[in-house]
Order: structure tokens, then sequence, then C-alpha cells
């Protein structure tokens, strides 16, 4: 096999295939389908991880390594005060505060602004709009401080996070005014840029969160 694959790539540049015997056309042959299986298996994995689904999940085993020990987060949960309620579709607890969190399985290339309605998600020629979700997690905040502020509570910070996590690349961000957006590979700086941050009483905080969530 060595020898084949010497001759592929002759450095002479004169002959660059040579096959003489039955066992040589077979050798390739399998090199050549062992390529094709290899690459049909790492689009199948590459597919599978490019869902909603298996996307957050990553980003919830990701986030929660991080976040070191105690670190939570809950996926799809419905939170519930005395005057409102709100579903966050992830909620993450960590040393310095919580934060609702909005992952993206989708987008090389993402433009926006904070006041604008709709951001742009482009993957080549694949454009798709999703609605601005600032909005939307400002709500979660309120219903999120009035819980963790009736357990005595009202110290700790609740922030929005906005993850771009598209297994096929690294994200280019283009949001105006948004500075709660970050890429999945720059999640470890991120953590380490909170750690200077004063601690909270994180059991409590779990404990509070979760005593507020439905059914």
């Amino acid at each position: 096999m060595g020898e084949i694959i010497n001759n592929f790539f002759n450095p002479q540049g004169i002959t660059l295939w040579k096959l003489y015997t039955l066992q040589d056309y077979l050798t390739v042959a399998a090199l050549i389908v062992l390529g094709v299986a290899a690459l049909w298996v790492a689009i199948r994995v590459l597919a599978k991880q490019r869902t909603p689904e298996g996307t957050a999940l990553r980003m919830e085993k990701r986030l929660r390594r991080l976040g070191g020990a105690g670190a939570r987060v809950w996926q799809n949960v419905t939170v519930v005060s005395q005057r409102g309620r709100c579903v966050c579709p992830m909620l993450y607890a960590a040393r310095e505060g919580v934060y609702v969190v909005q992952v993206y399985h989708f987008g090389l290339d993402v433009s926006g602004s904070a006041s604008s309605k709709y951001w742009t998600l482009s993957f080549n020629k694949d454009v798709r709009q999703q609605p601005n979700p600032l909005d939307a997690m400002d709500e979660q905040i309120v219903v999120i401080n009035r819980v963790l502020g009736r357990a005595g509570l009202g110290h700790v910070p609740v922030e929005k996070l906005v993850l771009f996590a598209d297994v096929y690349g690294r994200p280019r961000l283009n949001l105006r005014g948004v500075d709660c957006a970050v890429v999945r590979q720059d999640l470890k700086k991120w953590r380490k840029r909170k750690k200077g941050t004063p601690a909270v009483d994180l059991a409590a905080v779990k404990k509070a969160l979760e005593a507020s969530f439905q059914g």
C-alpha cells in the first residue's frame, strides 16, 4: 500500500499512477470506498448536530461544563411569578448570576441590530429571517427578577445571552448595538470575563427558580 501511495504522489511528476496487479486495483478501490464512507459518516454526524435540538443539547453541556461546580441549565421551562409568566427556551444559572439564553443552530453570516424586527441568518445561498429575540428575553428577565426578588435574591444579576452555534464554521456577526451575542468558539473567553464578578448564592438561586417552574 505504501508503494501505491508513493507512486500516486510521485515527486518527479512523470508518473502519477502505477497499478500493476489485481491487488493494486483492489487496494485503491478499498481506499476510495473507505474515503467515501468516512465522508458520508462525517456529513451525517454534522447534519445531526446542526438541528435545533442537537445544538441546544450541545450548548447545554458546554455551558454546564464551563460554569463549574453547581452550574445548571434548563431547557423549555415555564417560569411563573405572582404577576406573570414566561417560557424560557434555555435558562442558565452560574456562580455569578442567571442568564436567559437563545441558541441559533444555523447561520455563518448574521446581521441585524438591537432595534430591528428581524435578524438575517445565512449560509451560502440559504438565507433565513428570524425574529429579533431581545424583547422576548427582556420579558423573561422581568419575570425571573420577580421570582428572585420574592425569594430575597433581588441582588442576583439576570442577563441575556444569545449563542450562535452553527457547526459548519465560525459565525460572523454584524449585530449593531447587541452586546450579548457570542459565537460558540468564544464561549470560553466569555466565561473568563465573568470570573471576576461577585459570586451569588447559587444553591438558593436554583431552588427559587425550580420552585417557580410550571409543570
